[in-house]
């Protein structure tokens, strides 16, 4: 297809999100629960639309095929893709029916920049790496006739060039959050994590401005909840607080105020300041990677900086402030045995952490881990990607069936109606803090309309178990403070799916290892 034909016609560019694979991180019963489609909007493609330059004639269609079916009839002169390494057979076969029907197609995200050889093969332009100067640049290139096959962004972008995602593609009441990045980079170096190949260990910041824009563009398009997805929001204090009093100040104002999430280490919960602005700022969940309870796993694969805080203290202190505490574990490192799932266990307990990702240790391409695991002869080429099922290392402390048996099955007591009810009860009894902030709002009436969708999929859907833990947390939660109804309802609404994922990775580990239920110790 000559590119030569775009300099005379206004182009059109067909955005595709594609469709997430059933997985821990996509909540779908809970999405289902709720009522809406799927978990959030792209906010990569949705900046895209943004960098367009005013100087290029160009028409974008959208589509989200967690909502809607690809068009793949579509009238349009290039597809844009992005997504991570999970949506790399999806991304493959999308682009192998567009090719056939002469359309080429653009790839870029994390997938692709991790990926370039792979991902090579699926696309006629790829990007590599952040794409607020590439983009323009490619736009620039491609509507003139000299597109070149790689953009390659070397360095990384000053964040207050990237804009604001274009959000007029999206319907809000498809989603059941919205995405802000406030913040790219880590300081960290932890021998798994392949974060700072994507964003660097410099930290970098929008400003409060930008940031502000964003929640409003979100809220405007009918967001309800706003989650930060940047891996730590506390990376710079003052930063975060001086955010935070922003938020608050804009928040209060709102007739129907949003409520958000983020993701941040244990150090948070050390921070009184910081955590009052949290619960002020209506934080309803807070991601904590948490990783391991034990030193000698932490020092492993250096994170050895996160011993200095007690988790037990931190969780425990962030309950006190409303704020439910996901907490993220793994299992799998040198220093686990077989006493690890009972610890797990016992600090979920005693913490009252209704919400836990239990995940496998994996090793990323490219990361120390991986080469450490190499030149050990321990990594496991044909691995199939699936992070929270397996591993692509070979155990050193059990077997790989005793690690995958065991796993499941910690996974699986944890979301137990029993044992999730008394890690619930124990968060309940840890609140302390209540803001009176937002009284006078719809935020109440706004979380009632919620209950009815929620309790009529439980109803329909879930065994009489976990109706039965629905009534009995709700009656509860009553007794013990009336303010903690809408709390237990988005409780409820996630435990959902997090139950129903842990039974079927259970039944899947049967299956694979052959086992007999009855074999299995929960």
């Amino acid at each position: 297809m000559s590119q030569n034909r775009y300099k005379t016609k206004n182009a059109v560019i067909y955005l595709v999100s594609p469709k997430n694979p059933d997985n821990f991180w996509t909540m779908q019963s809970s999405v289902d629960a709720v009522g809406v489609k799927t978990l959030m909007p792209n906010a990569a493609l949705a900046t895209l639309v943004s960098l367009t330059p005013e100087d290029v004639s160009i028409t974008y269609r959208y589509c989200d095929e967690n909502v809607s079916r690809i068009d793949f009839t579509m009238d349009c002169d290039l597809v844009a893709l992005t997504g991570y390494t999970l949506h790399a057979h999806r991304i493959e076969e999308i682009y192998k029916e567009f090719h056939t029907r002469g359309v080429p197609v653009a790839l870029g995200g994390s997938f692709a920049t991790l990926n370039v050889a792979r991902a090579g093969t699926m696309c006629d332009y790829l990007f590599k790496g952040e794409a607020e100067y590439t983009w323009p640049r490619f736009l620039h290139d491609w509507t003139g006739g000299s597109a070149e096959s790689l953009y390659e962004q070397n360095g990384f972008v000053d964040l207050n060039e990237s804009p604001p995602p274009d959000w007029s593609f999206v319907k809000g009441k498809d989603y059941l959050y919205f995405s802000v990045q406030t913040s790219r980079g880590c300081p960290n170096n932890c021998d798994f994590c392949d974060a700072i190949r994507l964003v660097g260990r410099k930290y970098r910041h929008k400003n409060i401005d930008q940031i502000m824009t964003e929640i409003q563009n979100a809220y405007d398009a009918g967001a309800e909840t706003v989650f930060f997805s940047e891996d730590n929001f506390i990376v710079n204090k003052n930063f975060t607080k001086t955010l935070l009093r922003q938020i608050i100040s804009w928040n209060t104002k709102q007739r129907r105020p949003l409520s958000f999430s983020c993701q941040a280490t244990v150090q948070v919960g050390y921070d009184e300041e910081i955590l009052g602005l949290l619960a002020d700022a209506r934080f309803s969940v807070m991601f904590l990677g948490v990783e391991s309870v034990r030193r000698e796993c932490l020092e492993e694969v250096n994170k050895g900086q996160m011993s200095r805080y007690d988790p037990r203290y931190s969780v425990t202190n962030i309950s006190r402030y409303g704020i439910i505490p996901f907490i993220g574990l793994i299992v799998g490192f040198d220093h686990d045995d077989e006493n690890t799932f009972d610890e797990i266990k016992t600090f979920l307990d005693e913490t009252g952490s209704p919400i836990a990702s239990i995940s496998v240790l994996n090793a990323p391409e490219g990361t120390t881990l991986y080469n450490r695991m190499k030149e050990q002869d321990r990594i496991i080429e044909d691995f199939a990607g699936l992070w929270h099922f397996s591993t692509n290392i070979v155990p050193r402390a059990m077997t790989m069936k005793e690690l995958s048996l065991r796993h499941r099955s910690l996974f699986r007591d944890l979301y137990r109606p029993d044992n999730f009810e008394k890690r619930v009860i124990t968060w309940m009894s840890h609140i302390e803090y209540f803001t009176t902030l937002y009284r006078d709002s719809s935020t109440t009436w706004s979380k009632i309309k919620k209950f009815f969708p929620i309790l009529k999929y439980y109803l329909l859907h879930e065994p009489g178990d976990a109706v039965s833990l629905f009534f009995r947390l709700l009656k509860r939660s009553w007794r013990i403070n009336p303010r903690l109804i809408k709390k237990t309802i988005t409780v409820m609404s996630q435990y959902c799916h997090y139950r129903d994922f842990s039974e079927e990775t259970y039944k899947k580990a049967l299956e694979h290892y052959g086992e007999k239920k009855q074999r299995i110790s929960a």
